[in-house]
Order: C-alpha cells, then structure tokens, then sequence
C-alpha cells in the first residue's frame, strides 16, 4: 500500500459538528493568500457527491453494514483525490477523516473488525499528514450546528442523539491520539480564531516548500 506522496502538505481536520472546523479552514485561507491549498470535503466533490447523498438520505435508510461500506467507499474515493492534489497544491485540506470514519461504527452498533483492512489501508494513506483535533465541549457543539440553515442528517436526529454519538466520537478520538502521531489539538473554546491558526500556521510553515504552487 502506498502512502500519499511527498509534495504538499496534509492536513486532516478533525472535530464534531460545531467544533470549529469550517470556521478555521475559512480562516487559514485568509491568512496564507500566497499559498494554494485545497479543501476536500465528502459532501462536495463531484466524484463522492452521489455517494454521499444515499448516506444523507431519511426515507431508505441503508442497513447499517452497507452503510459502513458506502462510508469506507467515500474515503477510498477520496484517497485518489487527496493523491493528485498534493501534486500540485501547497496545502491539502480534508474535511474530516479517519476518526470521523471510524465513530460511526459506535454509532450505528456494526463491528470493526471485518472492516479492518480497508481501515488499515486508509490510515496508512494518511500516516504522514497532520491530524489537526478541533476540541469543544457538546455543548458548545451543538449550539453551533444546531442553529445552521442547512442541517445534516445527524444534526436533525436531535440533541440527545447527538450527545451519545458525541460520547463515542470522543471515545475515536482518544483512541487515535493514543495510536498514531503527528496530532494537533486545538480547543476551540479557549483559544479564539487567529490564536488557533496561529497554532496550525506553526505547524505547516516548517513543511511548506518557499515557492507557492499554481491553481
């Protein structure tokens, strides 16, 4: 298994809804203008969008081991993505990753371990980016995400919910801290928006090459 190539900077973005992540991302494009970087979400992109509908869907739900392979299928996706953007960008951003991948086994009760090769192929994708942890509270979460226009799927199953898959999200995500490197945590309450750039600025800058690639 390869992992993603030497070239531009990796960053995964991790956090649960309302944690911050869209905010800070908005926020690293405004302070490195010079730089080209490129976001990939899992909802967004051409090549994961229709993938990605079938799991926002509320009138079919799928059963949940074929929804574990239609979230793993978005990420081997994304992973051909990830590859050819890092050879022509200076920062790759991704809109959630592996720990996000790995809650929702905890949320929909389906085991692990069947799924285990394609979860070690994923990781070692990633095993060289910068996994940067948007900590907040539930609470602080879900006042956020709950007051958004457009809600997901989740978001509309309600606060109790929310607050277990919470659990469990915290749970993969202290899982990772305590298995791979390269981690970056960022409480997102106590520190505001140009102190957490500041903090992934000092990160990234060591990796960036001096030449800013082109669009």
């Amino acid at each position: 298994m390869a992992s993603a190539p030497v070239g531009g900077q990796l960053l995964v973005i991790e956090g649960y809804d309302g944690s911050g992540k869209s905010t800070l991302i908005e926020a690293l494009h405004r302070r490195l203008p010079s730089r080209s970087i490129r976001v990939i979400g899992r909802k967004s992109e051409p090549e994961l969008r229709d993938i990605a509908a079938i799991l926002e869907r509320e009138d079919m739900r799928p059963d949940p081991r074929a929804e574990m392979h239609l979230r793993i299928a978005v990420e081997v996706e994304r992973m051909a993505l990830v590859t050819r953007a890092l050879e022509s960008h200076d920062v790759v951003v991704c809109d959630r990753g592996v720990i996000s991948l790995v809650a929702w086994f905890g949320y929909l009760n389906v085991l692990q371990e069947p799924f285990a090769p394609s979860i070690n192929e994923i990781k070692h994708h990633y095993r060289d980016a910068i996994t940067l942890i948007c900590q907040a509270d539930f609470d602080t979460c879900w006042s956020r995400s709950s007051r958004r226009p457009a809600q997901s799927r989740k978001d509309r199953l309600g606060e109790e919910v929310n607050r277990g898959y919470f659990v469990q999200y915290d749970a993969a995500v202290h899982s990772h801290l305590e298995s791979e490197a390269n981690n970056v945590v960022i409480n997102t309450v106590a520190l505001d928006v140009d102190s957490s750039v500041d903090v992934i600025l000092s990160v990234l800058k060591p990796n960036l090459e001096p030449s800013s690639r082109g669009n």
